[in-house]
């Protein structure tokens, strides 16, 4: 079984590609049969001269509109398509795929465990990941952080919102909650002057540039509380997932891909929203999250720092059921079955 994805350790499908090829490669071979990254919302592998006997696609989209126009298309190219969540599955079933489901990432528990932190003992440390950009909800975290930082002078925001991509920063400009004006530049000052021009102290903001995956534990560890208020995730989000199983809480949005992993038990879960028509360069449908509740999530954790602890042990225990090994076993077990469906 081979593996046509990109390789990589500081962006998602580099990630994905990285440990799912290793771990299948332990598994019995199947030749034959190619697992694919989908890499647009038409729905197109990565590499299309890769392309095998039996073909199986993985994909992570939002764009829950425009996809429609692909799905019964590519349910004909495809012998199977994998969805990164259940709502993608839900989208893709809508559009006409029948031959598709759920495979959720997993996360690598001997670089994400629970352990304490080290640094800014004595400061409130809110953690806020994803690249920056709309759907991740960064302007979320801005408009809720401005009135919380004003509160409380002993937080402080801890941000790895590096974008490598120009047009995803640029999705920004659709917010109505920050005041944002894309330009060429490095990325880390646009991101300064972005939270500088939105309220923001910057002496009170830890701004992260890329960092390779194997070193963002310690990011997480000197933390407090996480904040993924994102309206729309394709997938379960991996920086979210490795930051539970650090063994810290996360306020985040419990819709989208979100919904696989978080509930009542191991988070603080969003539960105000408005639907969220996003039209940029594709179209869906994605769900706003309230900033007031934000802030009252975030000032309950303030005080319930306790809490935090015992729901950041359940999150460590949550996150250790989503394994590599699980997920690459799921793919195995599904390229079997179509490759004995091929043979009888």
């Amino acid at each position: 079984m081979q593996i046509s994805m990109p390789r990589g350790a500081a962006h998602g499908w580099g990630v994905a590609g990285t440990y799912l090829a290793s771990e299948i490669a332990r598994l019995e071979p199947l030749p034959g049969v190619t697992l694919h990254g989908i890499r647009t919302v038409a729905l197109d592998p990565f590499d299309p001269q890769v392309w095998d006997q039996i073909n199986i696609g993985y994909c992570f989209f939002e764009d829950t509109i425009t996809v429609l126009e692909y799905a019964r298309q590519a349910a004909q190219r495809w012998d199977y398509i994998v969805a990164g969540s259940s709502w993608c599955e839900q989208h893709l079933r809508i559009g006409g795929v029948r031959n598709t489901t759920t495979i959720l990432q997993g996360v690598d528990s001997s670089l994400f465990y629970p352990g304490p932190k080290r640094n800014l003992a004595e400061r409130f440390v809110i953690f806020s990941g994803g690249k920056f950009e709309l759907r991740k909800g960064q302007d979320l975290v801005i408009a809720a952080m401005k009135t919380f930082m004003e509160r409380h002078d002993d937080v402080l925001l801890s941000c790895a919102w590096y974008n490598q991509w120009p047009f995803s920063l640029a999705t920004m400009e659709l917010s109505k909650l920050i005041n944002y004006r894309h330009r060429e530049g490095a990325c880390l000052e646009i991101l300064a002057e972005t939270l500088s021009a939105n309220g923001i102290p910057l002496d009170r903001v830890i701004l992260h540039p890329l960092l390779d995956n194997q070193q963002m534990r310690q990011v997480y560890h000197n933390s407090d509380v996480g904040l993924f208020p994102n309206r729309g995730e394709g997938g379960n989000n991996l920086v979210m997932c490795e930051y539970m199983a650090c063994g810290r809480t996360v306020i985040a949005s419990d819709m989208t891909g979100h919904a696989d992993v978080i509930t009542a038990g191991n988070a603080l879960p969003l539960t105000s929203y408005r639907p969220f028509h996003y039209r940029h360069h594709a179209e869906g449908i994605w769900f706003e999250p309230s900033v007031d509740e934000i802030i009252e999530y975030l000032e309950y954790a303030y005080s319930h720092r306790n809490e935090l602890r015992l729901k950041g042990l359940q999150a460590a225990a949550d996150m250790a059921q989503l394994t590599w090994s699980g997920a690459a076993a799921q793919f195995h077990s599904l390229a079997a079955k179509l490759s004995n469906k091929r043979l009888h």
